[in-house]
């Protein structure tokens, strides 16, 4: 999975994007309609930069925020879902009431034919297992017909494949989303450790965090903009409605120092008290998009 830093022309590839969220990022929203609105927007703002992770992290010492994770993960999960395989997914339950109201991705692994007839080989499309018979299993790829495909994966995994043949019998071959040279939508992760922890626990080559307190963006834009062009893994971390980077780390004796190789303010001048975290996903995901070399 290609992580699209930049939309158009010649470009550095970075084959691990990912975006740091709190647990708590609709915790400011009190009806579930608008915590699902606010979730597609995110999830949103990911797929147009070409995100390929979402980690989502506790953020709040003082409360369990299990049920928040939980949430944020069945929905931004249920979003970047091809809409052929939502009902094999996921079951009916109270947390998907508004998922009608979120905007289509229109990324790719969605972007498929709704027909057999219009498939090609070498077309790649996301399924279900749905049965297993030996060393093959077969796929929902919603299609007319399952594709019968060479395997051990368990009953009910959602699976990547590339048809390998149409005319005698459908046939297709599992392969990793991550190796197709195009977007292919993000995974959703979810960390069981403060963030501090989080970050360390993970090997990221460029890691930048975002505060109002941060370093104006504009100041180190040439230095970021060098390391973007060089790595294979960025980290580009928010905080939360209630409470900013520093004041989530300090729950941990930490502070952005040393955490992050870049700490800065994409927002220079806000009028605002504060930035959402999903308005603070489209301003920093946009500038890093322009962050290209000559």
């Amino acid at each position: 999975m290609r992580g699209w830093l930049l939309l158009t022309g010649e470009v550095h590839v970075v084959k691990r994007f990912s975006v740091a969220i709190p647990g708590s990022v609709v915790s400011d929203t009190p009806h579930l309609r608008e915590k699902t609105a606010k979730l597609g927007a995110i999830a949103r703002a990911c797929s147009i930069f070409g995100v390929t992770e979402i980690i989502l992290y506790p953020d709040d010492q003082h409360r369990d925020q299990a049920a928040d994770l939980q949430f944020c993960s069945d929905i931004l999960t249920y979003i970047e879902t091809p809409q052929y395989l939502r009902r094999r997914l996921f079951k009916l339950s109270p947390t998907f009431r508004f998922t009608g109201i979120l905007p289509p991705l229109q990324i790719p692994s969605h972007n498929v034919p709704s027909s057999l007839a219009e498939v090609k080989v070498g077309d790649f499309r996301d399924g279900v297992v749905v049965a297993r018979n030996g060393s093959y299993v077969g796929v929902d790829a919603g299609l007319q017909e399952t594709v019968k495909c060479q395997g051990t994966h368990r009953v009910g995994e959602r699976v990547t494949l590339q048809f390998i043949e149409l005319r005698k019998e459908l046939r297709g071959e599992i392969v990793e989303a991550s190796k197709i040279s195009i977007y292919w939508g993000y995974r959703v992760t979810r960390s069981k450790f403060p963030l501090a922890s989080t970050i360390e626990r993970e090997r990221f080559e460029l890691k930048v965090g975002t505060s109002r307190y941060g370093t104006p963006v504009e100041e180190v834009w040439s230095e970021i903009s060098k390391s973007l062009n060089s790595v294979e893994s960025v980290l580009v971390t928010f905080g939360s409605p209630i409470m900013g980077l520093p004041e989530i780390l300090s729950q941990e004796g930490r502070n952005p120092n040393g955490l992050f190789h870049f700490f800065v303010n994409t927002v220079s001048g806000q009028q605002v008290a504060t930035v959402r975290t999903e308005e603070a996903l489209f301003i920093t995901l946009g500038i890093l998009n322009a962050m290209k070399l000559k």
